[in-house]
């Protein structure tokens, strides 16, 4: 581009040296006007960008899969100098467009991507809105933009062309599925009987010392106290009567789990875990997620502890949002870690295509052991002889091919 200003400059100049030999006043006259209209322009064109503020406004960055997303593109010129045209190229997912794109909303060549390519005029201090709606798309983090301006002198030789970095992320929820109304585990550990909930001790608050009786678990036993003290010392915990849910999803819908996936249950159970989560989370549970994969640019498996706090329902959706289908171990292994560590009474709800024996094995000692358990699975799989005794759950799709959706639902931040 800098080639072609100093090919009109220099263009010019051999113009107003031809008339100066050719004895020529017109052409001499003609060189000075195209010098003075190409340098005009070029100061214009330069200046076209300048405090002109191009931003992409998305007041929700959060949605359910279906929810309409409200995208407006705005221009806006900060300076007195008008601009005769300005070009926005702005990349959208293709996913996110629908059937029926706006006639600007067109095909960028590159894979799942398509652009709107806007252009407008703006007067000096002239603020400019074109509003768009997109669909949200299935489950998963979606970027919009980055986003390219153009703009100029009024006759267009000069065009001025700003790439631009910023990108919106938009996170879509898992579809929620209708689990029904009794599906979580009994409130109380014991069985339902009158009187309240009971009252348990909570792990992970330690209120105090005292010493150690016999009968105490070892787990209970503060060994740098012990020392300190010379004699063994046990931890006295807070009592809690909050009921603790912990929602485990199994990813793996093949055994062995490196064989691949199954699309189909890979994103029932992840839709159910979400619906069982929504509802316990509802009906005031403190309830936590374990699932076998990790999320998007993360190499751990998720594990989220139990909590009630107003923010603990977008954690566990943002997470189901983005768990990828890559097994990283078992959720019998999880569990076997994770037992040590529950608050006594916790209910789990485990979700799972496949009933592996180390599975089946520590399902049954945590039952033994008091924690309240549902089986929910997609696969139409109920394992009655490896589960005798543990309640499971097929979660039904009634055409075969689609879940009985819920309607989406407003989560408070």
């Amino acid at each position: 581009m800098q080639g072609l200003k100093d090919l009109w400059i220099w263009g010019a100049i051999a113009i107003v040296i031809s008339g100066i030999a050719a004895q020529s006043v017109p052409v001499v006259i003609l060189g000075f006007v195209v010098g003075l209209a190409c340098g005009g322009a070029i100061m214009w064109s330069r200046a076209s960008l300048r405090r002109l503020t191009y931003e992409r406004v998305v007041p929700e960055d959060r949605a359910f899969p279906g929810d309409v997303i409200g995208v407006t593109l705005r221009v806006i010129n900060r300076k007195r100098l008008p601009l005769p045209w300005i070009e926005v190229r702005d990349a959208f997912p293709e996913a996110m467009v629908g059937e029926e794109p706006a006639p600007d909303i067109r095909p960028t060549g590159t894979a799942h991507q398509m652009a709107v390519e806007w252009r407008v005029a703006a007067t000096g201090f002239e603020r400019i809105n074109r509003p768009y709606q997109l669909r949200a798309p299935e489950r998963g983090v979606y970027y919009l933009g980055p986003a390219t301006v153009r703009s100029g002198d009024p006759f267009g030789l000069f065009p001025e062309t700003r790439e631009g970095s910023e990108r919106t992320r938009l996170l879509v929820y898992p579809k929620l599925v209708d689990v029904g109304e009794q599906v979580l585990p009994a409130r109380r550990p014991f069985g339902e009987v009158a009187g309240g909930l009971r009252v348990f001790e909570d792990p992970s608050r330690v209120a105090g010392l005292r010493d150690y009786e016999p009968g105490d678990s070892m787990r209970r036993i503060d060994w740098n106290a012990t020392a300190r003290m010379g004699s063994l010392q046990s931890k006295v915990y807070e009592p809690t009567s909050s009921h603790h849910l912990l929602v485990c999803l199994n990813t793996a819908t093949l055994t062995p789990h490196w064989a691949g996936f199954i699309p189909g249950l890979f994103e029932g159970g992840i839709s159910i875990a979400a619906a069982i989560a929504l509802q316990a989370h509802e009906e005031r549970y403190a309830v936590g997620l374990l699932a076998t994969s990790s999320v998007i640019d993360d190499n751990r498996a998720i594990r989220i502890l139990p909590g009630r706090e107003t923010h603990q329902l977008l954690r566990i959706l943002e997470a189901l949002a983005t768990v990828t289908p890559y097994v990283l171990e078992s959720l019998a292994a999880m569990l076997d870690r994770e037992e040590y560590r529950m608050t006594a009474g916790t209910s789990l709800a485990v979700v799972t295509a496949t009933m592996p024996e180390d599975l089946v094995v520590t399902l049954h000692r945590l039952q033994k052991r008091g924690h309240p358990l549902v089986v929910l699975t997609p696969s139409g799989n109920r394992w009655d002889k490896e589960l005798e005794g543990i309640e499971v759950r097929h979660l039904t799709w009634p055409d075969g091919s689609e879940p009985n959706f819920r309607p989406p639902v407003e989560v408070a931040p």
